[in-house]
């Protein structure tokens, strides 16, 4: 098995899974999106709230705020020590205290731990007219996707690496070339080539518009095309390399069971 690294840039990653199987490509997937602890907001205390919102609206938003996760440094809440989640090992405290008129944004919330803060600070929470006002106390902690999409890390998907196979029988007429939609086939020095093939998404149009029939597209169910898109949490390659980190775990645990049968 090997990973080819096509793209890294800021919350955006490409790679290729060389010699997988569909099985393990999709587990990688799921672990991904499911088994990676971020930190959300998970609890809410109100002091006040004059706005036109109601407390479980404004809580609701809180959670959806995607918060910078240290690599290191919290538990998850069931393996800390505490009985209550709030202690500085397994939980962020944040604040606010606003008056109107103003819309409350995210990079309003006054964060216990300055590496532990929202990936935006322009996300609007709630508009306070002349006279409202709003103070609670948020408490963030570490979770996974399977439990709430707010733990979620970011978005994971992936596809069979495109295959094209063009017989000798294509006369280069072009009229694949037309009907691709994402145009990655051309006519160079008379025949018929393939200019992205990572692009192609196998529609199909290429080989339905062939009257010769010259032209094939399949998927190679040993490689696939991974493209990740963090919430800004955690880095996009991170989300990945504690995904492997959770199912070689859960391997493990499951050969361990197995042993005691």
């Amino acid at each position: 098995m090997k990973v080819e690294v096509t793209k890294l840039d800021g919350n955006e990653m490409e790679f290729i899974l060389h010699d997988s199987s569909p099985a393990f490509a999709n587990s990688l997937r799921r672990a991904a999106i499911y088994e990676v602890p971020v930190m959300a907001i998970d609890e809410v205390e109100f002091t006040s709230n004059d706005s036109a919102m109601y407390d479980e609206m404004i809580a609701h938003r809180l959670a959806m705020i995607p918060i910078k996760t240290p690599l290191k440094g919290y538990k998850t809440p069931e393996k800390c020590g505490c009985k209550e989640g709030r202690c500085p090992q397994c939980s962020v405290e944040f604040t606010i205290k606003a008056e109107g008129p103003t819309t409350v944004k995210s990079g309003d919330l006054k964060s216990s731990d300055e590496e532990v803060v929202p990936v935006s600070p322009d996300i609007p929470i709630v508009k306070l007219e002349k006279g409202q006002k709003i103070e609670f106390t948020a408490i963030a902690r570490l979770g996974y996707g399977k439990d709430h999409a707010k733990w979620q890390p970011g978005i994971v998907v992936y596809k069979y690496m495109p295959v094209i196979e063009i017989d000798k029988s294509c006369n280069a007429c072009g009229d694949c070339v037309k009907a691709c939609p994402r145009r990655i086939l051309e006519i160079a020095d008379g025949k018929l080539r393939v200019t992205n093939i990572m692009e192609c998404t196998m529609c199909r149009s290429c080989s339905d518009a062939c009257t010769s029939e010259s032209i094939r597209v399949s998927g190679d169910n040993t490689k696939f095309i991974f493209r990740v898109e963090s919430s800004g949490a955690l880095p996009p390659d991170q989300i990945i390399i504690r995904a492997a980190k959770a199912l070689e775990d859960k391997f493990e645990e499951f050969a361990d069971a197995a042993e005691k049968i």
